[in-house]
């Protein structure tokens, strides 16, 4: 599909789930910035050092998000398919935590390799992993490196439409800095449905 028809397809599926979605964005935010907020307060208290308490609220809040990220994209993914789902959803993916740690940190190291070279191939590689998440709630049996693998696959002659994708929501993005973040709360799920309907469009 276009990518008119990918975002128009994107606001049909959204009807009536902007509030399940918005809830879940404020459940996820609060969470996570929670637990790192709570954290860094409680190694203030104890005067830890750091240089100490710095890389455990970083691991910390890198596990607390790979427990509700896939989560997230479970839910855009039944919105994007028209199913029914509520914010819960958020909390359905916890399981396969370490799958998406493992796979994060692959497509970090590959990513970095690939930039090492040149700023351009490391670009590049940004869009050939984009994927792998989605493969990964879709496919939960299956491993980090396959899901890497698939998603190289997947984006094999499609890595320059989805960047145009990601590029028409420009003027949104900016609009957005100038309501303070306010119109992301309507923006962020439209653009995470409209990657979830290209996604299911380059996997037929």
């Amino acid at each position: 599909m276009s990518r008119m028809e990918l975002k128009e397809e994107a606001k049909k599926s959204l009807k009536g789930k902007y509030g399940q979605y918005i809830l879940l964005v404020i459940v996820y935010s609060l969470l996570t910035s929670g637990v790192v907020g709570i954290l860094t307060l409680i190694f203030e208290l104890l005067k830890v050092n750091r240089a100490v308490s710095s890389p455990i609220v970083a691991v910390v809040a890198i596990i607390a998000s790979a427990l509700l990220t896939l989560g997230e994209v479970s839910f855009s993914l039944k919105v994007a398919r028209n199913k029914e789902v509520k914010w819960t959803e958020l909390f359905s993916k916890t399981s396969l935590w370490l799958t998406f740690i493992i796979a994060s940190l692959l497509v970090g190291l590959f990513t970095t390799l690939w930039t090492l070279l040149l700023i351009i191939p490391g670009f590049i590689a940004v869009f050939k992993y984009s994927m792998v998440n989605y493969i990964l709630v879709d496919e939960p049996e299956i491993g980090a490196l396959e899901a890497i693998s698939k998603s190289k696959e997947m984006m094999d002659g499609h890595k320059l439409d989805l960047f145009i994708l990601r590029l028409s929501f420009l003027g949104w993005i900016l609009l957005g800095l100038l309501t303070f973040g306010i119109l992301y709360i309507w923006l962020v799920p439209y653009m995470n449905v409209t990657t979830v309907k290209f996604y299911d469009s380059i996997k037929k």
